[in-house]
């Protein structure tokens, strides 16, 4: 193993670039192992230890392994990329008439910035509805969502467009041009080339294809993102498939609303080569009581992940080998697989959002790709639930998970946490890291926390409904957050010609309420409105959409 004179050695990262001897380097791969120099980093980790001497990802399947190669994406898309670049921007879809100030783009009303939705256009007609529904939902969240169907282009053109508009992140709808990165020396010296989002969350940074073969090599200057990027490519049609997009938004929206079931817990399954991981960090996010972790070789076979990302959770991390198309988990000297068709035909997963720490599974352009079973829903089967994954598109994953989690464990959504993340990576990747993490992408929707979809369901008054009746005396009730620790805030708005919301000026305020009732004195023969979120542990959730009525006397 290297001693601590072996990290001032020169290691090569990319193609032509390389360390300078006398540079404290951060790590390497030896072996099947990389071996990282903690001394390198001015924070300390928790999982430390089992960050020093990691055993590297592989690819392991029961079948031979053929990786697409960017000749193969290329190929059939060569035309459509050579095609004149163009994007037309649709109309926002107006909120309701008591809500109609969210019409206007102001600092009050979307504090949390610019949202870019890019959507192909081969696609778009067929998802449309779907598509206004979200900005509409991103809206309630602070976001300033947009439109943009795009049609032709290349990675270059859809970087450029994204960095004139300076949004705090963008949303990829359907097969917008995937940006690829090679690596000469990869994982056992290998070459390898791999789909990298990373491109397009880092607008400012240099990034050269120096042969001009369509695969960008090296990648230098203020390399920090500055903005998340998720995708929803489906793992059939293409990326293209109209049906499974609907059903992901149909779900997203749910979510929102507190109806696609709602948990405050995670699971940890970790496989025989990094039992070291423990909890895989998820006590920055969770209390220990709620976090399942399955580490132990003799119990961490296929079977007992089946059963256990099969129920109801916020957040899975599963640690294993694996392909494209499935999960290898080792049972003593031989392994178990989970192939793609379970999730896909069988019995999808159950939780919301994930982080694979696998080998491949996030290669979206290849057909059926494992981490897209993991969002999106066939028909037939079960339900699946999941809203979100970080995956990778080559060998590698993410490592340092409290980076990750921590900030989600102060109210981060999941794609502010995967910037800040990248961000703690440093000025520079070496080699090790560039094998190691260009090719994590995030699926899914990056505006979501498990908070968000902890959503009491409002029941009386009605929406609508109209007393006539002095006092003006009415009871609140909601259907609680099934949740443990949860206590209520509660609002209570009057219209003046304007609702508080809109204007800054006070409504009635009611916190910390232990029950699923409220008694409240309405304030004059007017319409009124009301909502309710819940606090789960000490994090403020999400609130319940506004329900109308209305006094006469």
């Amino acid at each position: 193993m290297p001693n601590e004179k072996d990290w001032e050695e020169k290691l090569i990262y990319g193609k032509k670039q390389e360390l300078t001897r006398g540079k404290v380097t951060r790590g390497e791969v030896v072996g099947d192992r990389t071996i990282i120099n903690l001394k390198a980093f001015s924070k300390e980790y928790k999982l430390a230890h089992a960050y020093a001497n990691v055993r590297n990802l592989e690819y392991l399947s029961d079948k031979p392994i053929k990786l697409q190669t960017f000749s193969d994406y290329i190929k059939p898309r060569r035309k459509l990329i050579k095609m004149p670049f163009t994007v037309e921007r649709k109309p926002r879809p107006r909120f309701p008439r008591d809500e109609a100030y969210l019409n206007r783009k102001t600092r009050r009303h979307y504090p949390n910035g610019d949202l870019l939705i890019l959507v192909d256009k081969a696609v778009y007609p067929a998802v449309a509805h779907s598509i206004r529904q979200y900005v509409l939902d991103v809206g309630k969240d602070g976001y300033w969502a947009t439109i943009h169907v795009v049609s032709g282009g290349t990675p270059a053109n859809i970087r450029a467009y994204i960095r004139r508009r300076r949004p705090v992140g963008v949303l990829l709808v359907g097969a917008i041009s995937v940006p690829w990165f090679e690596l000469d020396n990869d994982f056992h010296g290998a070459h390898s080339e791999f789909p990298c989002d990373l491109y397009y969350m880092d607008t400012n940074g240099i990034w050269h294809d120096p042969d001009g073969d369509g695969k960008f090599s090296s990648h230098s200057g203020n390399i920090d993102p500055e903005i998340w990027v998720g995708r929803l490519w489906t793992p059939t049609a293409n990326g293209n498939d109209a049906t499974l997009i609907n059903d992901y938004f149909a779900r997203n929206h749910k979510f929102r609303l507190g109806m696609l079931g709602h948990a405050h817990s995670a699971l940890a399954y970790v496989d025989d080569d990094w039992r070291g991981f423990d909890d895989c960090a998820f006590d920055e996010m969770f209390p220990a009581s709620v976090i399942t972790k399955y580490t132990d070789p003799h119990k961490t076979d296929a079977d007992l992940y089946k059963a256990e990302v099969n129920s109801l959770r916020s957040w899975v991390q599963l640690c294993a080998h694996s392909w494209t198309h499935g999960h290898a988990l080792k049972v003593g000297g031989t392994n178990e697989y989970i192939q793609v068709s379970y999730f896909r035909d069988t019995n999808p997963p159950n939780a919301h959002f994930y982080n694979l720490f696998c080998c491949g599974p996030g290669r979206f352009p290849t057909a059926d790709y494992l981490a897209g079973w993991y969002i999106f829903d066939k028909t037939g089967g079960g339900k699946n639930l999941g809203l979100t994954a970080i995956a990778s598109a080559k060998s590698g994953s993410m490592l340092f998970f409290e980076d990750f989690y921590r900030p989600m464990g102060r109210g981060k959504t999941v794609g502010d946490a995967f910037v800040e993340w990248w961000k703690e990576r440093g000025p520079d990747h070496e080699l090790w890291e560039r094998r190691w993490f260009y090719g994590l992408v995030l699926l899914g929707d990056p505006t979501l926390a498990w908070w968000k979809g902890a959503v009491p369901q409002l029941e009386q008054p009605q929406r609508e409904d109209v007393f006539d009746h002095w006092p003006r005396k009415m009871q609140l009730r909601w259907d609680p957050v099934n949740l443990p620790v949860v206590k209520y805030h509660v609002q209570v708005d009057y219209f003046d010609g304007h609702w508080a919301e809109e204007t800054g000026r006070y409504c009635y305020n009611y916190h910390n309420i232990t029950s699923n009732t409220l008694e409240h004195t309405f304030v004059g023969a007017q319409r009124g409105r009301w909502r309710v979120r819940a606090k789960v542990n000490g994090r403020m959730c999400a609130w319940s959409p506004w329900s109308y009525f209305r006094f006469t006397i």
